[in-house]
């Protein structure tokens, strides 16, 4: 199942890249496709917390609602502190003149955010193999734009263009970690990679409700508010699928 998990975390790893690379060559698309792109992985990650993980913790224990509340409130955290929307950029995204304080902050949070998207992939895998089938699926809608964004903020920062391909691969590398994590913790005691479930859970609804989401209305278009639904009409298939071949 672990070998399984991994291969998965490095399909993560490759939209990691593509993302930077994306951004690496100056190849921005237009911002109607970002923010359609936007809508629908974040209803997709939104249905994903909500509809299946979030469940699932709950069966885990009385204590879970108080996890997937931190988890929500980790994210938010990481994002006040470092001053880092983990999926925005600003129009002019290749022009930037961000100070090197500022670039590695950001790279720390795209780190703990990867680090927690490979936390969930492992929990779920442990949990339910369709689960975790399903968060991975979540989590790679979202990985081309933070790719993307994290290459153009450390070229704005004044990295080379193989440095900050290097900042992308390392997102993938880290959600590798974390798919193994959950794995080894569960060794130790099967409770806590249950926490890990529900603290990613929470992280979920933080990513899909108030990241990705509001970003996609930046398109200024009904049709992409309706992607949103999309997401979560294409999440609702995939989950029945997935439970019909598994």
């Amino acid at each position: 199942m672990l070998r399984f998990a991994l291969g998965l975390g490095l399909l993560t790893a490759v939209a990691n890249i593509l993302g930077s690379a994306l951004a690496v060559l100056q190849r921005e698309p237009s911002r109607r496709f970002t923010a359609a792109a936007l809508g629908l992985s974040g209803g997709f990650v939104l249905a994903a917390a909500l509809l299946e993980m979030v469940p699932e913790s709950l069966t885990r224990g009385p204590a879970m609602p108080g996890f997937v509340a931190m988890g929500y409130l980790l994210v938010f955290l990481i994002e006040q502190f470092t001053n880092v929307h983990l999926h925005s950029l600003p129009d002019d995204a290749h022009h930037l003149r961000v100070p090197v304080a500022t670039g590695l902050a950001s790279l720390i949070a795209f780190i703990v955010h990867d680090l927690v998207d490979g936390l969930a992939i492992g929990a779920g895998m442990i949990a339910n193999p369709e689960l975790g089938i399903l968060i991975f699926l979540a989590v790679l809608l979202h990985e081309i734009p933070a790719g993307f964004v994290i290459a153009a903020i450390m070229r704005g920062s004044g990295w080379s263009r193989w440095a900050a391909m290097a900042a992308g691969g390392s997102l993938g590398l880290v959600t590798l970690i974390g798919i193994v994590l959950p794995f080894w913790i569960r060794q130790l005691d099967p409770y806590f990679a249950d926490v890990l479930l529900a603290l990613a859970a929470g992280s979920f609804i933080y990513v899909g409700a108030t990241l990705l989401v509001p970003l996609s209305e930046a398109g200024k278009s009904r049709w992409i508010t309706l992607l949103v639904v999309l997401g979560f009409v294409i999440f609702y298939g995939s989950s029945r699928l997935v439970e019909h071949f598994l």
